[in-house]
């Protein structure tokens, strides 16, 4: 563990193959459990135990946590493994196919640690007291990586030049979706109250992101009218896109992040929406179609999802334990 509060901690970690020694640490803990070693705990007799693991908050190092249980041990290590998984999906770039595949393991892998972490710690009575692990942290945690794999679905279709505009849609509809229920959960009031900076900083990415992808899938939405020759509907659901376009640029510059993606992403549809737009108008001159008030919502289709197995190697040590016992 000497490898997590090094400069760029995680990156390091990962180079010292802190996830494979992580996982290997859990598979042993799991083991020592099943010989009897401690996993209940006597609050009143914690002080006084041979066994005590002390671990401090990521989020609020001040938070010192210490018990007298393995489960506990075990506990922070599959947060751990976790956020190393995160640290290498965001390295994956959004521009390369397999990169983009391999952060939709990699996201779905670590919300998955992250459900299966929530329902150990929700056994724990009295529950742990550090934020790191209270059910609305790790409930907000495994709601942005969902989104954020399902994020990378969606780039990974977009890359695919014969991917259908309908699917794109419907994909990029389910981000908007997934980031504003991640949105919602980092509003917690727990968040809010112990982690105020960071509870802020994810929700304007989370808002960001969700704005973005909510005007990409009427921007999909769009080609699939204009190709089914339903050129009035084409133009309503232009007309919001480039609203929402402007209201993704006006929030980011809002909250001064004029250097996000996000941001750059927006700059470069803006011009192509507002074309398309002038272009569809004007065409409609000769196609005289009827413009409706408003069009049919876009349903999402979700393709990121939680897999509530741990692997085996966080389950079956590479080195043999209690041999001849």
């Amino acid at each position: 563990t000497d490898a997590f509060p090094k400069e760029s901690s995680h990156k390091m970690a990962i180079d010292e193959r802190a996830i494979e020694d992580c996982h290997e640490y859990h598979a042993t803990l799991l083991e020592f459990e099943k010989r009897g070693f401690p996993i209940t705990e006597d609050r009143m007799a914690a002080t006084t135990a041979i066994l005590q693991i002390t671990w401090k908050g990521a989020f609020a190092p001040v938070q010192r946590e210490k018990h007298s249980t393995l489960t506990w041990d075990r506990a922070v290590v599959t947060f751990n493994c976790a956020a190393l998984l995160t640290q290498k999906a965001a390295d994956c770039s959004v521009t390369d196919r397999e990169e983009c595949k391999n952060g939709v393991s990699l996201c779905q892998q670590a919300a998955s640690l992250l459900s299966i972490l929530k329902e150990l710690c929700c056994t724990q009575n009295p529950p742990y007291s550090t934020v790191d692990l209270s059910a609305p942290m790790l409930t907000f945690w495994e709601s942005y990586l969902i989104a954020a794999a399902q994020n990378f679905i969606y780039r990974m279709a977009a890359l695919n030049s014969t991917q259908q505009h309908n699917t794109l849609a419907q994909l990029s509809q389910s981000v908007y979706k997934l980031y504003a229920t991640a949105l919602t959960n980092s509003q917690d009031a727990r968040l809010l109250s112990e982690v105020p900076k960071y509870a802020k900083e994810w929700a304007t990415h989370c808002k960001s992101v969700s704005m973005l992808a909510s005007a990409k899938a009427s921007f999909h939405q769009s080609v699939v009218y204009r190709l089914n020759a339903q050129w009035g509907f084409e133009i309503v659901q232009l007309r919001h896109c480039h609203e929402q376009v402007n209201d993704c640029q006006n929030f980011i510059k809002s909250i001064d992040d004029d250097n996000s993606y996000t941001r750059r992403e927006c700059l470069a549809i803006a011009p192509i929406v507002q074309d398309r737009l002038n272009e569809a108008v004007n065409d409609n001159k000769t196609y005289l179609d009827n413009i409706p008030s408003k069009v049919p919502e876009i349903a999402p289709k979700q393709l990121a999802k939680v897999n509530p197995q741990l692997p085996a190697s966080m389950l079956i040590p590479n080195v043999p334990l209690f041999v001849g016992l």
